[in-house]
C-alpha cells in the first residue's frame, strides 16, 4: 500500500530517485558488527561504505546507551530486543511473510520474539484507554469545526483487488500546540513510534483488506463522532464497530479492512498505536530509542548523499536541456 507513482521514462531520473531513496531506507548494514574486523577493505562504491559507516555508528551508539558499551552483551531484560535488532540488521527490509494459516502478515525485519498474537483485544483491559474515553466530549469539542488539513493519498492495494484506489482514510498527526487536550488525554499512555493522530474515514469509502505487518504494536481507535452502526473494521473476519464514545483495540498484523457505509456522514477517530502489552518497560524504552536513533541516521545519510544527488540533478537538467 502507498501512493501511486508513475514510472519515469528517463534512465538518469531513475538513477536519481533510486539513489535518493537509499537515504530513507531503514538502517541495514551489510554485515553485523561482530563480523567487522579492523583493516577490512570497503566493498562497493565509496558512498555505500559511507552509508554503512553511518549505520554502524548508529548501532554502536544504541548499544552504548542501552548496554553500557558498544561491545557489551544485552541484559536479560533486553534479550528479545537483541534478537529483534539482529533482524533489523539483516538485509530483509520490505520483505514479509504470511503466518498463522494466512491470517496475518509480518515484515521480516519487524519480527519480535514471543508476543501474544490476538486479533481483537478488550479495550477495558487498558486503564489508560478508559481515561481517554472519559475525555471524548472534550476531544470532540477540540476537533469540531477545525480545518484539519487531512493527509490522504491513493492506496496501492498489494493483495490483488483494484490497484491504486481512493480509500477515504485521512490522518492529522497530533502536536502539542495544535491538539493540547488530546495530548493531555494521552499523557502516560505507552505510545509506540508510529501514529498518534486524529483520523477520518470518509462516507461511502473503505480500505481494502491488508496487514500493517508490525507485531510489536497494537492499535487503539476511540470513535469521536460519526454514524452509528455504519462505520466499522473487519479484523480477522470479525466485525469491530466504531461506536461514538467507545474504544476498540486490534492487532493490525491480522488482515483487516475499514469501512464507512454511511452515504453522507464521516467517521472521526482518535487513532493511537501503542506498545504490545507483552513488552517490558526496558524493551519499550529500547524500541523508542532505536527509532529515534534511526531517524538521526536517516538525516545523516541524506546529508552524505546530498552532493551525489545534486550532481545527478544537474546532469539530469543538462540532459533535458539538450533534448
Amino acid at each position: 500500500m502507498g501512493v501511486e507513482v508513475r514510472r519515469p521514462e528517463r534512465p538518469m531520473f531513475v538513477a536519481l530517485m533510486l539513489t535518493a531513496a537509499l537515504a530513507f531506507r531503514p538502517s541495514t548494514p551489510r554485515r553485523p558488527a561482530s563480523r567487522l574486523r579492523a583493516g577490512d577493505a570497503p566493498e562497493g562504491p565509496a558512498w555505500r561504505s559511507e552509508l554503512d559507516a553511518i549505520d554502524e555508528a548508529m548501532w554502536r551508539r544504541l548499544r552504548r546507551e542501552l548496554y553500557g558499551g558498544p561491545d557489551c552483551g544485552a541484559p536479560s531484560s533486553l534479550r528479545r530486543f537483541e534478537e529483534y535488532c539482529g533482524l533489523r540488521r539483516a538485509n530483509v527490509a520490505d520483505d514479509f511473510r504470511v503466518v498463522d494459516g494466512g491470517r496475518r502478515a509480518i515484515y521480516l525485519e519487524e519480527q519480535y520474539p514471543n508476543l501474544t498474537a490476538r486479533a481483537i483485544w478488550d479495550a477495558g483491559d487498558f486503564g489508560w484507554i478508559e481515561r481517554v474515553v472519559a475525555r471524548v466530549p472534550d476531544l470532540r469539542e477540540e476537533v469540531a469545526g477545525r480545518a484539519l488539513g487531512w493527509r490522504e493519498g491513493k492506496w496501492v492495494d498489494t493483495y490483488g483487488h483494484d490497484g491504486a484506489y481512493d480509500s477515504g482514510w485521512g490522518m492529522v498527526h497530533l502536536r502539542d500546540d495544535r491538539f493540547p487536550r488530546a495530548t493531555r488525554a494521552l499523557a502516560g499512555a505507552p505510545l509506540a513510534p508510529r501514529y498518534a493522530s486524529i483520523a477520518r474515514q470518509r462516507a461511502g469509502r473503505a480500505i481494502h483488506t491488508h496487514s500493517d505487518r508490525v507485531p510489536w504494536i497494537l492499535t487503539c481507535h476511540v470513535a469521536l463522532e460519526g454514524p452509528d452502526d455504519a462505520a466499522y473494521m473487519v479484523v480477522d473476519g470479525e466485525r469491530l464497530p466504531w461506536t461514538p464514545g467507545r474504544a476498540t483495540v486490534c492487532d493490525t498484523t491480522f488482515f483487516h479492512s475499514a469501512h464507512n457505509d454511511h452515504a453522507a456522514r464521516d467517521m472521526h477517530l482518535l487513532h493511537v498505536d501503542f506498545y504490545h502489552p507483552d513488552l517490558g518497560d526496558d524493551e519499550r524504552h529500547a524500541l523508542g530509542l532505536l527509532h529515534a536513533y534511526e531517524a538521526d541516521a536517516a538525516a545523516d545519510r541524506r546529508a552524505a548523499l546530498a552532493p551525489g544527488v545534486s550532481a545527478l540533478e544537474a546532469a539530469f537538467r543538462a540532459s533535458s536541456a539538450e533534448k
